[in-house]
């Protein structure tokens, strides 16, 4: 086997699943990377097809420095845990430590930006790898047409696609997209110390959204605003909790300020091709 070279933290991921499929088919051999996550089930399956893999808890900083000191490159995708912040700045930390010869990180869109609180961690994680020293390459990434995925369900019994989100847009892009754009980066030249902004090419408007789910449904589905209060007593009316509705809520009223909105071309310039739409989008695996 090939002396693995890239160490890929959360490979066990959906987005991880897609960046390892966009490195091998760029011509990067599996036994090159280590996949390192916590789905033992599916670091199983990685190893199968030819992967060094790695399970790794990333609050275990001793682990992380261990096994980060054994690769050149590190690409670091963007965790969700409440602690995510800590451990991003564990590896990175690690990352310096071990003379790493560069750290790709997988951002939010318009971290930048201190407006939306959604982008916290994603900025301080910015910050901390540029203040290391390490060469790196940041891809902020935009909201996930798959994300909508979740949002068929009432759709699908209503035909009303309810959400507090004004008439904002959403330049969503597919997970696959932005995989293939950090497939690009890692094994291209000319990346170093650059931040990308990664939107869809289309500012979908949420009368978009229901239109594609009328096709992706095969029946008819309009979007209907509702206001913040409303929405969250239709979510607790539904049997859901009020932490997670609260939260829906809020993600919701963080959209109609404009955070998902298109930032330019960068991602269909690192794809050399348009990105992918909202019908395509919303029945990906």
């Amino acid at each position: 086997m090939a002396e693995a070279s890239a160490l890929v933290f959360g490979a066990t991921g959906a987005l991880g699943r897609h960046a390892l499929n966009a490195l091998v088919a760029r011509g990067i051999d599996p036994a090159t990377i280590t996949a390192a996550g916590r789905n033992h089930a599916r670091l199983g399956e990685l190893a199968s097809a030819g992967f060094a893999t790695a399970a790794v808890d990333l609050s275990d900083s001793a682990d992380v420095a261990e096994l980060v000191a054994r690769h050149r490159e590190v690409v670091l995708i963007s965790g969700r845990d409440p602690n995510r912040l800590a451990q991003h700045e564990s590896v990175i930390e690690a990352a310096k430590n071990a003379n790493v010869q560069h750290v790709y990180y997988t951002s939010g869109v318009r971290a930048d930006d201190d407006r939306f609180e959604i982008n916290a961690d994603h900025r301080a994680t910015e910050e901390a790898l540029v203040a290391s020293g390490v060469p790196y390459t940041i891809l902020r990434n935009t909201w996930y047409i798959e994300n909508f995925q979740q949002s068929l369900a009432g759709p699908r019994f209503t035909g009303v696609l309810a959400a507090a989100t004004g008439d904002a847009v959403v330049a969503a892009a597919s997970r696959k997209d932005l995989a293939e754009a950090l497939a690009v980066v890692v094994t291209t030249a000319g990346h170093d110390n650059v931040t990308y902004s990664l939107s869809g090419d289309t500012d979908f408007t949420y009368a978009d959204i229901a239109k594609a789910m009328s096709v992706v449904l095969e029946r008819e589905v309009e979007y209907r605003p509702v206001a913040p209060e409303e929405l969250r007593a239709l979510l607790l009316k539904s049997g859901m909790d009020d932490g997670l509705a609260s939260f829906l809520v809020s993600l919701d009223e963080t959209i109609a300020a404009g955070v998902f909105a298109r930032v330019g071309n960068d991602l269909s310039r690192l794809l050399g091709r348009p990105t992918t739409g909202l019908v395509e989008g919303l029945t990906a695996q």
